[in-house]
């Protein structure tokens, strides 16, 4: 990851609250957080600005030294992948709880890390429970701070102590360099099609733990790369599934989770599993992100389990076929396992971004519409003859073409289809959905 910003992590066992505290910190409700051990599994990653500087906080998994649940060890290999990366540590412990075994593991761990560590004990919001701190002074820190992330007692002063921490390790006087505007792209799909995978491929490393068991990535997890010059975020989201198959209550956050990260994203990468092919869901996601307005890349994963005899462009007609709605929208093929095709899937992104991102001359873009209307005009609807007169490009992002007629609520649907269709037949506007406004001359 190429970043600019001073990296701040999160580290402690499952349930003290830190997802509660990133929220806080970063100032929106961008993690899971939920009474249930285990719900952070992925690093979470957020912007905050502290004393004039862009900051990124990372949320960790909890640490726990059982093997119940199969995600223990990956955790680890997060938290120390995190560690190793940061520029601060905030250790946090739970005041209600108090001192536990696995507390004092993570202070071992962090013993060996030399970064500034913060230790910070959350859920401390009366007087009565601060007394009640003692005990944890056996870790010998030189100085501890009580906080509660859900009412933001103590967050301040300790952001105040940490930006202290890490600014004489900055050259005097050296300009922080502020951040590019970067493409935001994100990954979804339904669980186990392989979305994690190919975030991992693209980003060069496993930020994402990535697992056989669907449902392994709940938050949806930003990461910054540099890609052909370009700055993008990768947004990789939780699996969505149909609403009747949703059984706890954390996977509806995750699906709450999923459909933000696709409004906060530019451009949305849908991962198919090649082996099962399109559905009926694949085909509800597509339209959701096209009734958002974001740029579409259907991903076509795991193609090295394809039998040969079925080609890309046969493929590619069978998901034409069964998504239509999507027939814009590039389709690449790809293979995280072996790192095909991963580039062709971030360059027709940004191909896609810029289509998305296209403004038309007035001059031109009336000329093509007289050519449109001559090739096939409007007829009679209810015994009036209904004319477009002219066009204009409001606004992109996505491309959105406000037309005037003389009757715009006779325009039948079948004409704006193919006032679309002639469109992208003109200028292309490929994998951007397009918006078209008629309005009273």
């Amino acid at each position: 990851m190429t970043r600019k910003e001073r990296l701040i992590s999160i580290v402690g066992r499952p349930n003290v609250g830190k997802s509660t505290f990133f929220n806080r910190v970063i100032g929106y409700r961008k993690a899971i957080t939920e009474d249930t051990p285990g719900v952070t599994r992925d690093r979470n990653y957020g912007t905050f600005e502290m004393g004039g500087r862009a900051c990124l906080l990372v949320d960790t998994g909890g640490f726990s030294s059982s093997e119940e649940d199969g995600f223990s060890r990956l955790i680890m290999k997060q938290i120390e992948a995190s560690l190793e990366e940061s520029d601060a540590v905030i250790f946090l412990l739970d005041g209600k709880e108090g001192l536990m075994p696995a507390d004092r593991d993570i202070a071992r761990m962090l013993r060996k890390v030399h970064k500034p560590v913060f230790y910070v004990i959350n859920k401390v919001d009366s007087k009565k429970r601060e007394d009640s701190l003692i005990e944890f002074y056996e870790f010998g820190a030189d100085k501890f701070y009580s906080v509660s992330a859900t009412h933001g007692l103590g967050i301040g002063d300790l952001l105040d102590d940490i930006c202290s921490a890490i600014r004489h390790e900055e050259e005097e006087g050296a300009e922080i360099p502020k951040p590019l505007q970067a493409t935001r792209i994100a990954l979804v799909g339904k669980p186990n099609t392989g979305k994690s995978s190919v975030a991992n491929r693209m980003l060069g490393a496993e930020r994402m733990i990535v697992s056989d068991i669907p449902g392994t990535t709940r938050d949806s997890v930003d990461s910054g790369i540099v890609f052909q010059g370009k700055q993008l975020t990768l947004i990789d989201t939780a699996g969505l599934r149909k609403k009747g198959k949703i059984y706890e209550k954390v996977e509806e956050y995750s699906v709450s989770s999923a459909v933000r990260s696709i409004e906060r994203a530019d451009v949305v990468n849908l991962i198919i599993d090649a082996s099962e092919g399109p559905g009926h869901q694949e085909g509800s996601i597509a339209h959701l992100i096209i009734s958002r307005g974001k740029g579409l890349c259907i991903v076509v994963n795991k193609w090295d389990l394809v039998d040969r005899q079925f080609t890309h462009e046969k493929y590619r007609e069978m998901i034409y076929d069964r998504i239509p709605h999507a027939s814009f929208a590039p389709v690449v093929f790809a293979s995280a396992k072996y790192g095909m095709g991963i580039d062709d899937v971030l360059k027709t992104d940004l191909a896609v971004f810029e289509q998305l991102t296209t403004r038309i001359p007035t001059a031109q873009l009336n000329n093509a519409f007289a050519e449109i209307a001559a090739r096939h005009g409007i007829s009679y609807q209810k015994g009036k003859q209904v004319k477009i007169f002219y066009a204009s490009q409001a606004k992109a992002l996505p491309p959105t073409f406000v037309l005037f007629s003389n009757h715009p609520r006779l325009v039948p649907d079948h004409y704006r289809r193919y006032l679309e269709n002639s469109l992208r037949e003109h200028f292309g506007f490929m994998g951007a959905p397009i918006r078209l406004v008629l309005k009273r001359k």
